[in-house]
């Protein structure tokens, strides 16, 4: 079994990082690394070996169907709400269409597209925190392929592979 996602990968941004730092001396949790940041379109969890061919498949057909595009990182969002939360995230604007194609042809659990920044234990200061949701980040991230990701759990956290990438279309 393979514990499986498909996401916008690598996503950096210095805006990004600079936030998460921040926004780190607020609670105590586990942030997501530099190096791991992306955008989530679906998870698809545990995934037998003989399914990844046909989600390839699928991913393949949904790119050359997709074009590439500017999104915009639009601010702060706690999961799954501001009175209690256990994640702490970004709104991704711009790639709405796909993620509904992928929830169609592929499935997953899937959300609002968004950038995961940290998984909370606990909030120091809730209310300074809070603050950060109504900041807009406004940064663009140029989107031209999609990921099927391997998320292998350690007590360290995760460690991400990237099994396979799909050219997003250049036509609009």
């Amino acid at each position: 079994m393979v514990r499986c996602f498909i996401a916008v990968y690598p996503v950096k941004s210095q805006k990004v990082f600079e936030l998460q730092e921040k926004i780190g001396k607020l609670i105590d949790g586990k942030e997501v690394e530099k190096e791991n940041m992306h955008i989530t379109l679906s998870f698809l969890g545990e995934k037998q070996e003989s399914e990844i061919n046909e989600i390839k498949e699928r991913l393949d057909k949904i790119a050359k169907n997709s074009y590439k595009r500017e999104t915009i990182l639009t601010r702060v969002k706690f999961i799954p709400n501001e009175r209690f939360f256990r994640v702490i995230a970004i709104d991704v604007a711009g790639l709405e269409d796909l993620s509904e194609i992928i929830e169609k042809e592929v499935g997953g659990d899937v959300k609002p597209p968004h950038l995961t920044l940290f998984r909370v234990k606990n909030v120091k200061d809730k209310k300074a925190l809070l603050e950060f949701g109504k900041i807009e980040i406004n940064e663009k991230i140029f989107v031209d392929k999609i990921s099927l990701m391997k998320s292998t759990l350690t007590p360290k956290g995760p460690i991400y592979e990237v099994i396979d990438s799909f050219e997003l279309s250049s036509d609009q």
